[in-house]
């Protein structure tokens, strides 16, 4: 008998392989937009979360992203009310995944851990500061 299963653990690491590809895509596209003036910027990161979305479902994956304008005092920030930025994150208000992208340029990033700056134009805390990052 011929039998066209995959075992459990083929699943698991296919799903492991699956999000370490995802993780990669999200530190490329952050680590092109850091050197961009702001709106470049924004748009760069609004484009690959668009790309990324579109390369999962042709694999049948679900990435759901929302884009929400938010102010630099919200989500631990620790910025002023006076400074918006654009934040994206997954379909839950209290996602542990993010990005966000400040009016006055400010780049972070958070994965369930303290946000990251990739870039800090001062209108946010003073987070670590991202380290580089190999496309090996």
């Amino acid at each position: 008998m011929i039998t066209t299963a995959l075992p459990e653990n083929y699943l698991q690491d296919d799903r492991s392989q699956f999000k370490q590809i995802l993780r990669r895509k999200i530190q490329i596209a952050l680590w092109t937009a850091q050197t961009l003036p702001v709106e470049a910027c924004l748009n760069e990161i609004r484009n690959q979360l668009i790309v990324i979305q579109n390369d999962c479902e042709r694999h049948q994956k679900k990435f759901i992203f929302v884009e929400e304008i938010i102010t630099c005092n919200q989500h631990e920030l620790g910025g002023s009310d006076r400074h918006s930025a654009t934040l994206f994150r997954g379909p839950s208000e209290d996602a542990s995944v993010a990005i966000c992208v400040t009016q006055k340029g400010s780049l972070l990033h958070r994965n369930s851990c303290p946000w990251i700056a990739y870039k800090n134009a001062g209108d946010v805390n003073a987070f670590s500061i991202a380290k580089p990052f190999c496309f090996l």
